[in-house]
């Protein structure tokens, strides 16, 4: 029996090239936690930030995929510094990948209406490995020891925006030595390279609207385009949100802010027509606690 599971992981898998059903990042990264995808955006509220996320797909399959991060940021009092700090760790089936990205940014004031621009620079170091306790097959495969062996892998990342109390435009690259050694080869086709969003807050008495458009590219597939919106209620207490991807996937959350310091989101994002016989969907929760 679990040997098929992993044949429907497999063929999942190399379904995703039409699906993209391994292509939707932590949903906490686009409202709460934009840290996750952007290394500008460490440090801006000042102060100790930590934040955390599990993330599982698939959970009715054995060997599903899984992703867990932990970040903490943390903004200078009185400077323009903001540092960042995040440890990542994925599953899928028997391949494991850790890493662990420090990251330096910088607030400059515009004006004195709240109005920044940011740029941040992240340096990561990653492993990848196979786990031997999932492998179905012969454990003395030598392809499979060599792909252990390699050594830890280094990688940079850049990110920039222009924030307002309405407005914000953000971009930014992953992987950058990538980029700019395209000689470089990598294990797997599905790292992010580069993205590009605008958000904007619409305020009334009881509302915080925002709306956010994300345009995403990805190693060896397709432009990703999402869009969605986050509205915040009773004093931004509750917090709901929804985002349509152009994988043919939706995304809903809701989340509570609870006594201005701690956030609890909890996010499910459906799966795409190709790969809804084989899963059924994916769920997350996110903290983020800020030490006032």
């Amino acid at each position: 029996m679990k040997t098929i599971q992993y044949i429907i992981i497999t063929i999942a898998l190399l379904l995703a090239g039409k699906s993209y059903g391994q292509l939707n990042p932590m949903g906490s990264s686009y409202f709460q936690n934009e840290y996750l995808a952007n290394p500008a955006m460490a440090g801006i509220e000042k102060g100790w930030i930590i934040g955390g996320a599990y993330k599982v797909q698939w959970t009715s399959i054995d060997g599903a995929p899984f992703m867990q991060a932990l970040t903490a940021t943390y903004g200078i009092p009185d400077k323009k510094v903001g540092l960042g700090l995040n440890f990542y760790s994925e599953s899928a089936g028997v391949i494991r990948r850790t890493s662990l990205k420090g990251t330096y940014a910088y607030h400059l004031p515009l004006n004195d209406q709240g109005s920044f621009l940011d740029f941040g620079i992240s340096s990561s170091i990653m492993n990848e490995w196979i786990d031997f306790n999932k492998v179905v097959g012969d454990p003395g495969d030598q392809n499979l020891h060599h792909f252990n062996a390699r050594p830890l892998y280094i990688e940079g990342d850049f990110g920039i925006s222009y924030r307002n109390q309405r407005l914000t435009l953000q971009a930014g690259m992953s992987n950058v030595k990538q980029l700019l050694n395209k000689d470089l080869r990598q294990n797997v086709i599905d790292r992010p390279l580069y993205m590009g969003s605008v958000s904007y807050r619409f305020f009334t008495q009881e509302l915080t609207i925002e709306s956010k458009a994300v345009y995403r590219g990805v190693e060896n597939y397709k432009e990703i385009v999402d869009v969605g919106v986050q509205v915040k209620f009773y004093k931004d207490k509750l917090m709901l949100s929804c985002l349509y991807h152009s994988t043919n996937a939706a995304t809903f959350g809701v989340g509570t802010f609870y006594q201005n310091q701690l956030r609890i989101l909890c996010l499910y994002t459906t799966d795409t027509s190709d790969l809804g016989k084989y899963g059924n969907g994916e769920f997350e929760i996110a903290l983020h606690y800020h030490f006032r």
